[in-house]
């Protein structure tokens, strides 16, 4: 009769546990290392064309030297941000149109009362007070020139909005060959911060190691042709660790 083989049994989960946790180390911080390679290489070589897909910040040899190498210290969790691009697209674009039918109405009545508008900018200049006819399409015109700058600020703030965050999720997701415009989509926008160590040649001396604190983002454009888009990841922050 033979006795079941209970050693094999408890040397075999420890090491399939083993292995599952060094395959998981060894996977820490991959994609970042990757991403960053190519920024720091790009950099170095000063290639604008391949920094522009993956960067809005510079790491420039001359000024900030050129990394020799590096390894990444810490990735933290993604934090997820659901974005407003579309809301805020058709806001914008409903504020634009209502801004130009301001700008019609104001002058059609403009070249419908040419000379007394013109009378009345030259009254203003002097400080003299008008009356009469006058004085009432003063009034008007002066309802005309508030609203149009009350417009403009408004437009002005609604622009901001809209495109506060649109650069990054444009430089992700955007495909060159099928290109999309995003504030038509629902957009989500993940960030994740990583610290990396590594040597930097200056311009004129010796390499010295620093730490740098970066910011990654990467979007995901919902609903594009049936399924979700996944951007690449672009680097959005870069500061020395003093």
């Amino acid at each position: 009769m033979s006795r079941p083989n209970t050693t094999v049994r408890f040397f075999v989960i420890p090491v399939v546990i083993l292995a599952a946790m060094v395959m998981a180390s060894c996977g820490a911080g991959a994609d970042e290392k990757t991403l960053l390679d190519k920024y720091f290489r790009a950099s170095k070589m000063r290639d604008n064309l391949t920094l522009a897909n993956i960067a809005t910040v510079a790491f420039d040899p001359k000024i900030d030297g050129q990394m020799q190498s590096f390894s990444v210290l810490t990735s933290s969790e993604e934090k997820v941000t659901p974005l407003e691009l579309k809301a805020d697209g058709e806001t914008l674009r409903k504020a634009q149109a209502e801004e130009k039918n301001q700008a019609k109405k104001m002058k059609e009545y403009q070249d419908a009362n040419e000379a007394a508008v013109d009378r009345i900018v030259k009254a203003e200049q002097k400080n003299q007070t008008l009356k009469g006819k006058d004085a009432e399409i003063q009034k008007e015109w002066s309802k005309f020139r508030e609203e149009t700058t009350a417009f403009a600020k408004r437009l002005s703030a609604l622009k901001k909005k809209a495109n506060q965050d649109r650069p990054i999720v444009e430089i992700s997701a955007q495909d060159q060959s099928n290109p999309i415009d995003v504030t038509a989509y629902d957009c989500d926008l993940v960030t994740k911060d990583v610290t990396i160590e590594g040597r930097v040649k200056p311009e004129t001396g010796d390499a010295v190691t620093k730490k740098f604190a970066l910011t990654l983002k990467r979007a995901t454009v919902k609903a594009v042709n049936g399924k979700d888009m996944v951007g690449r990841w672009v680097i959005t922050d870069l500061k020395e660790i003093k």
